[in-house]
């Protein structure tokens, strides 16, 4: 049976086909690529996990996938951002989006309080130090030196109001 014009599917979703014709991949994109390749996935789920079960309870509300947080916090490390920043560059940034496996037909990518909760677990659990110790030394036996990044944005504020000297 055909599936309604309207509806697609999350591998066939509109945030992750539109292309322009003939663009070249951006930056961050070319980033991310790297880091996929890089950082020993496996080695910082199996540090992880025992202190994180959130998304393999039965009962109540299932949290987020771990594989989805771990890349969050690697956003958070290698572009220096707060846990606001991570949810705004992810909701903001395609790349950054297929990353972390977020698609927008499905459960909304984590909130900057899901990040800070998981950022925090890591660093009372003492995971955090053996996390960047393990993405440190992937690097160094990938042969490749990495310099910390950041994203910024303007800031707005309102003008202070002049008296005229009338």
């Amino acid at each position: 049976m055909n599936q309604p014009m309207n509806q697609l599917s999350a591998g066939d979703s509109l945030f992750s086909s539109v292309r322009w014709p003939k663009a070249r991949n951006p930056r961050r994109a070319e980033v991310l690529a790297v880091l996929e390749l890089v950082i020993p996935w496996q080695e910082l789920d199996a540090l992880v996990r025992p202190h994180y079960r959130a998304d393999a309870q039965r009962t109540g509300r299932r949290g987020y996938s771990l594989p989805m947080l771990i890349r969050c916090r690697v956003l958070q490390i290698f572009w220096r951002l707060s846990d606001d920043g991570v949810e705004a560059l992810v909701l903001d940034s395609h790349s950054s989006a297929k990353f972390i496996g977020s698609d927008p037909w499905q459960p909304r990518p984590p909130s900057s309080s899901k990040v800070r909760g998981f950022r925090t677990l890591l660093k009372q659990t003492g995971v955090d130090i053996e996390f960047d110790l393990a993405i440190e030394l992937a690097f160094i036996g990938a042969g490749l030196q990495f310099r910390i990044g950041c994203v910024s944005e303007p800031v707005f504020r309102q003008s202070p109001k002049r008296k005229d000297n009338e």
